[in-house]
């Protein structure tokens, strides 16, 4: 999609904030805490679809169109995300979304099975994950979900996808004894 799209969106998310829309409240309320009652403008509307697309924020959302568009990716690209968690201190837990035309998939790319060694009997654990959690965990170890317009948004997706990367990680350590 064009910035112009995500432009648009912000402008009109900030027309229903003062228009006081719960949905449009609730959005704001949701990125950025309290701050959204002291001050709403168009920055922070921009900030609010930034992070409701899976960016960190509106300049990081701006940044990936400009490089999607200058690579002749249009409707294309990739994304890595820093979800602010970690496998160990100074590991973060990064995500990448794929973006394939009209399609997302938000996965850890393989990177939980591959910091805990491969152990053996990883695909138990794997098979046991993926019930528990609801989420896929592919034959080469890479844990994630697609992002679909009847379900979940995507910071939800990428919440789910961090947090299960990271308990998978930590489940495969126990096997090993670390």
């Amino acid at each position: 999609m064009e910035l112009e799209h995500y432009r648009k969106a912000a402008k009109q998310l900030l027309r229903a904030f003062r228009a006081g829309e719960p949905q449009a409240r609730r959005r704001a309320y949701d990125s950025l805490g309290e701050r959204a009652s002291e001050r709403f403008q168009l920055s922070d509307a921009q900030h609010v679809v930034a992070v409701g697309h899976g960016y960190r924020s509106w300049p990081q959302l701006k940044h990936a169109l400009e490089d999607a568009e200058h690579n002749g990716e249009r409707g294309r690209g990739d994304t890595e995300i820093d979800t602010g968690l970690a496998y160990r201190p100074a590991e973060p837990v990064r995500l990448r979304v794929r973006r394939r035309e009209q399609r997302l998939t938000v996965s850890d790319v393989g990177v939980a099975l591959t910091r805990a060694g491969r152990p053996a009997h990883w695909q138990a654990v794997a098979e046991r994950l993926q019930r528990d959690l609801d989420v896929n965990i592919s034959r080469a170890g890479t844990v994630w979900l697609p992002v679909v317009a009847a379900g979940p948004p995507l910071p939800v997706v990428t919440q789910r996808i961090a947090e299960a990367s990271l308990t998978f990680y930590q489940e495969l350590l126990d096997l090993t004894g670390d």
